[in-house]
């Protein structure tokens, strides 16, 4: 993972610690965990993630339907991302987001998955910065029993 998705990632931790310092309560199999998820999506070819869920670490990720509004320089994207993971099962991303020349910004909300991901649910934000061959997009947000 880049340097900046594992400062981030240690950011989201240091937020749960706090989160969980000021609520007297710890993070466990029945509460919401930090997630982190980078995908280096590639424009016309295969796209591969890398990711802080168990037995998911890694895989690659595909559209599913959607819709693409606005212009080539901005728009909105509303659709599906399809997580497959390396080790099997995988899971599925709602995704809304706003983006421009400069990247994009958006909402996710995992809305199902398959195998070990079943009943896996969560939430967040996502941030993109352009490549030369597409985007790299930085989930992050948390994990619901």
């Amino acid at each position: 993972m880049s340097r900046m998705v594992r400062r981030t990632a240690r950011c989201v931790a240091a937020g749960a610690a706090v989160a969980a310092a000021i609520t007297g309560t710890t993070f466990s199999a029945h509460a919401a965990e930090p997630v982190l998820i980078e995908a280096d999506e590639v424009f016309g070819g295969v796209s591969t993630f890398t990711s802080t869920i168990e037995g998911c670490e890694e895989g690659t990720v595909s559209n599913g339907r959607s819709q693409l509004g606005g212009g080539p320089r901005f728009g909105k994207f509303n659709g599906f991302k399809i997580f497959e993971c390396s080790e099997g099962g995988g899971f599925v991303v709602r995704l809304s987001a706003a983006f421009d020349d400069t990247g994009s910004t958006g909402t996710w909300a995992i809305i199902g998955g398959t195998g070990d991901f079943e009943d896996l649910h969560g939430a967040g934000t996502v941030v993109g910065t352009p490549t030369d061959t597409g985007i790299n997009d930085v989930y992050t947000g948390v994990l619901r029993p």
